[in-house]
This record gives C-alpha cells, sequence and structure tokens, in this order.
C-alpha cells in the first residue's frame, strides 16, 4: 500500500523505495517529475526486538557494548565524566571542575533522570569510544543495594531485576576517585596525576592494536590517530626526502631549513592560567604558587629522587637499565636517548650550523653551543 505526505507527493511500496511527484510550479509548461530519492531499508536496531547478530555483523561490537552500558547506567548512581585541560568535565554539558565532588553534585543536580536517548547520542557522537565512570558510591537505583565493582552490579540486575544483557562486556572504564584516590580499578597501581592514571588505564582495554608496532589502543579512532601521526609517510617539500615520522620531519626541518618550533604549551595548572610545556614545570609551579605538596618518585636502585614519575622512569632506564632503543637513521646505530641520536648523526654530515655570538665559533648542534656558553661565558 502506498502512502502520501501533504508537503509533497511522496510514495512508498512494499519495497521500501520512495517515489516522489513534485509539484508543479506555477510556470504553466512546467510539468510534473517522477524520481526515486533512495531505497528505504528499516534497520533492525530501530525496531521493537534488535538482532545484535545482525547489528554486529554489519556494524560491529559497538552498538551492542553501548546498549549494555546504557542499561547499567540508567540503573545505578555512578556518573559519565571526562577530563580535559586538567579539568574534570561533564559528559553531557561540558562543563568543568577542579574536582571530582563538584562534578558529582552538578550531575545529580543538572542532570538525573536524563533521557536514554540523549546519552546514547553522546555516546554515538564520540564514537562509541570507552566511558570514564565514578563509581565510588555505586548504588542500584531499584533497590537501594551497595556494590563495589561493576562486575557485581551487571550480574545483580540480571539476577535480580532481570536486565536482560547481551552476550560481551560494555564501554564503562570505571574509577574511584573520591573514596580511592588515584588508583587503578584493575591492578590496583596508584598515581600522582589523574592524567598519568587515564594512560595507564588504557593498557587494560587494548581492544585495538597497531599491525605495524603492536601498540594497543582502547578505540578504533585512537588506533587511526595512532597510524596517522606515527606510520604516515611525511615529505619534505623543499628536498623531496621521506621521513617516517614527525619528529624525523622536524629535526630535518631544525637542522636543513632552520625552522624554529613553538612548544606547545600542554600542561594547564588547574588553579589559574599558567600553562607549561613540560609536566615537571607544572609539578614545580603547583608546588611554588599554590602549596601542592612536592612529590617524591624515588629510584630503587639508588637514592635519586624525582618530581615526576616519568623522570624517574627515564632515569631508570638510561642510566642503570642501559636500554638503547634510538637508531640513527643513517648508520644504525643504538642510543640511549633522542638527544644522544641528534648529536651522533652530525658526524655524519660535518656541518656546524649554530654560532656562539661572542666568540663567533660553530657547533653542530643547540646543546652544544648552550653547554660551550654555560662553561665559558656565563658571568660569575
Amino acid at each position: 500500500m502506498y502512502q502520501q505526505c501533504k508537503s509533497a507527493s511522496i510514495f512508498t511500496n512494499h519495497l521500501n523505495i520512495f517515489i516522489v511527484k513534485q509539484k508543479p510550479s506555477k510556470h504553466p509548461t512546467r510539468c510534473f517529475k517522477y524520481f526515486v530519492i533512495s531505497q528505504l531499508f528499516v534497520d533492525s536496531d530501530t525496531a521493537g526486538d534488535k538482532d545484535w547478530a545482525k547489528i554486529a555483523e554489519r556494524r560491529g561490537r559497538g552498538p551492542l557494548l553501548r546498549d549494555n552500558s546504557i542499561k547499567i547506567l540508567q540503573n545505578s548512581t555512578m556518573f559519565v565524566f571526562q577530563w580535559h585541560k586538567s579539568r574534570f568535565t561533564c559528559f553531557l554539558c561540558k562543563a568543568p571542575f577542579i574536582d571530582i565532588q563538584s562534578l558529582r553534585d552538578h550531575t545529580k543536580a543538572e542532570h538525573d533522570g536524563v533521557e536514554k536517548c540523549k546519552i546514547e547520542k553522546k555516546i554515538i557522537a564520540q564514537q562509541n569510544k570507552l566511558l570514564k565512570v565514578e563509581i565510588s558510591i555505586l548504588k542500584c537505583k531499584q533497590c537501594d543495594g551497595d556494590f563495589k565493582t561493576l562486575s557485581d552490579f551487571r550480574l545483580h540486575l540480571e539476577e535480580q531485576h532481570e536486565v536482560e544483557f547481551k552476550e560481551g562486556g560494555d564501554l564503562l572504564v570505571p574509577f574511584k576517585l573520591e573514596s580511592e584516590g588515584l588508583k587503578c580499578q584493575t591492578c590496583r597501581e596508584s598515581f600522582t596525576l589523574f592524567r598519568l592514571l587515564s594512560i595507564h588505564v588504557n593498557k587494560h582495554y587494548q581492544n585495538h592494536v597497531c599491525h605495524v608496532c603492536g601498540a594497543g589502543f582502547t578505540s578504533l579512532v585512537l588506533l587511526n590517530l595512532h597510524r596517522t601521526r606515527s606510520h604516515r609517510l611525511i615529505k619534505c617539500n623543499e628536498c623531496n626526502l621521506i621521513f617516517h615520522n614527525r619528529k624525523g620531519k622536524k629535526i630535518h626541518d631544525i637542522d636543513r631549513h632552520n625552522v624554529r618550533f613553538e612548544r606547545k604549551l600542554r600542561f594547564l595548572c588547574p588553579y589559574c592560567d599558567e600553562r607549561f610545556f613540560q609536566e615537571n614545570l607544572k609539578i614545580q609551579h603547583l608546588v611554588d604558587k599554590h602549596g601542592v605538596e612536592k612529590p617524591q618518585h624515588r629510584c630503587n636502585l639508588c637514592d635519586k629522587v624525582f618530581i615526576t614519575r616519568s623522570l624517574c622512569n627515564n632515569h631508570i632506564k638510561n642510566v642503570h637499565k642501559k636500554e638503547k632503543k634510538h637508531v640513527c637513521d643513517v648508520c644504525s646505530k643504538l642510543f640511549y636517548t633522542k638527544s644522544d641520536v641528534q648529536r651522533h648523526r652530525v658526524t655524519h654530515t660535518g656541518e656546524k650550523k649554530f654560532t656562539c655570538l661572542v666568540c663567533n665559533n660553530l657547533f653542530a648542534t643547540r646543546d652544544s653551543l648552550k653547554r660551550h656558553t654555560k662553561r665559558t661565558h656565563v658571568e660569575n
């Protein structure tokens, strides 16, 4: 049977094909036109009974995991949050907060009882990425029962309230920031910064693996971003050389074309508008200006103490483990650090492009020029 629309003559038949009959214009010589718009396929996941096998075959496991996640969220007191520019942000309205307790209060006041469709649209918009959820207070909205883990709560919904979950997991990554601080809920490792904890947690949810280097990622979006940044060949338009990564291209631009790069101020202070290009500078700022207790990351092989975990780890790798992972692209010789490779590379070219402004001596690298300046020309 055909159905007709008021605004235009639109008919559909049992083959689900739209046929449009345009209304005639005021011009008397113009006639009706018939044309097919498109074939309409009724998607099984918009119908009442979803065929998850067909959905998974056609669109992957994203819709299945999303449906499971929404059922858990709707029946619990947990809430979704995001981390952006050193702030905890609301998943629904992007409002920023310094601490997670303020975000919980905001979520309860502004978004309690939010409709399922709004949550689903947000998850779809970010292409089914994993969702950070705060579960320090994890209660069942149907019976007010308390739970400690997501798995226990999901089992409770299935057995006590007959909530049906499709086979597989969900998109939820649990955190207990209010009750346990910066601790991984999977391996119980502790961290001093949420950014480090967030990076660490990805190791437990590596659903997508790069076939080039073996790195794991939580979503296909992050994997594709990694491929673009790390494994896309980059060409120098001035000399037609090809580079395998941005780092090599950047070093080439600095050495050969005297290009200057401004350091990105990626690390934002959560208490003021100051930004820093290194994490250790941000931590030192927090200690000096905001009274934060100075972190002490001790090397377990010597007595040295570092302000960040990354500095401590780099110290262990370079000083104690002697891991040579950085390769010269000319002779394939291995070095401990990238800066060691840069200093070594000039031995293949013999170029000295850096001039001391005081004595006019030439140097192969900026580092050697800086060392010369400090040793020779710095005023006592």
